[in-house]
């Protein structure tokens, strides 16, 4: 998806002059009257430092804000623009940052590839990243065909997407099994065997995905950075056992993971 940059760049004005009401805001804005130059390729430069951060993130609308998207539809990410600013002056807060954009398009992949699978579609998904870097989002899906199936075609669905989500666990079992044979194998991997298999990433996000859905009156999700954090590292996982099962028997090939993955999931 596109950028609009001067409605982008217009939120980091209005944010910059909240703050130039200060005294030291002031002397700011007289030195920027005796330098229209130097404003304007202030200004530029912020808009072009916007244009790459919208690059990590092509799958949704890049925006800077203080909160979330007001839109009833569509896919859109706000980053304030004091993060933003932060970023800029700060390469340990820029690399963390633009790593949590990339996250966002990550699992937007992952979560579209999710309702494709299952027949569910996105009317909204807005997410937003505080100036303190933390992670926030509100969605709203609805199976698309919902109101025109009938009752028995809506349980064969369900019965479908259940069977799918069955059949994940069994190849994440069975992958599990494999590895602890292997483990088993060696002396020094003894004590790893003993310890009874973890529940999956995947089967986290599926757990955490379908408990805010039936928790939610209006079928609107909102997600924490705890949250984001979780269906992340699902997606992760996704993509690197997907990439995985394509290479396999091809000697010499080494998995690379990928930016999005197939998820079978009902929610």
């Amino acid at each position: 998806m596109g950028i609009d940059i001067t409605n982008t760049y217009n939120s980091y004005a209005s944010q910059i002059m909240a703050e130039n009401n200060t005294p030291r805001g002031t002397k700011k804005k007289e030195a920027e009257k005796s330098s229209p130059t130097a404003k304007n390729d202030m200004d530029e430069s912020m808009a072009d430092y916007v244009r790459q951060l919208a690059k990590l993130v092509p799958s949704v609308e890049f925006r800077v804000g203080n909160s979330f998207s007001s839109a009833k539809t569509g896919l859109t990410l706000a980053v304030n623009p004091k993060l933003i600013e932060k970023m800029r002056n700060n390469p340990e807060q820029e690399k963390e940052t633009k790593e949590l954009i990339r996250g966002v398009e990550t699992m937007t992949k992952w979560v579209e590839s999710l309702n494709k699978a299952t027949g569910w579609k996105t009317v909204f998904r807005h997410s937003y990243i505080d100036e303190n870097g933390k992670y926030y989002s509100c969605s709203l899906t609805v199976n698309e065909f919902g109101y025109k199936m009938s009752e028995k075609l809506r349980k064969e669905r369900q019965e479908n997407a259940k069977k799918l989500i069955e059949k994940t666990r069994e190849k994440t079992a069975e992958r599990k099994n494999n590895q602890k044979e292997k483990i088993e194998e060696t002396k020094a991997e003894k004590k790893k065997t003993e310890k009874a298999p973890e529940q999956s990433a995947k089967d986290k996000a599926i757990h955490l995905l379908n408990q805010k859905m039936n928790a939610s009156p209006d079928g609107i999700i909102y997600m924490n950075h705890t949250d984001m954090l979780t269906i992340l590292e699902a997606a992760k996982t996704d993509a690197k056992d997907q990439t995985a099962e394509d290479d396999a028997g091809k000697p010499g090939t080494k998995p690379q993971a990928a930016a999005g993955a197939n998820l079978d999931l009902q929610v």
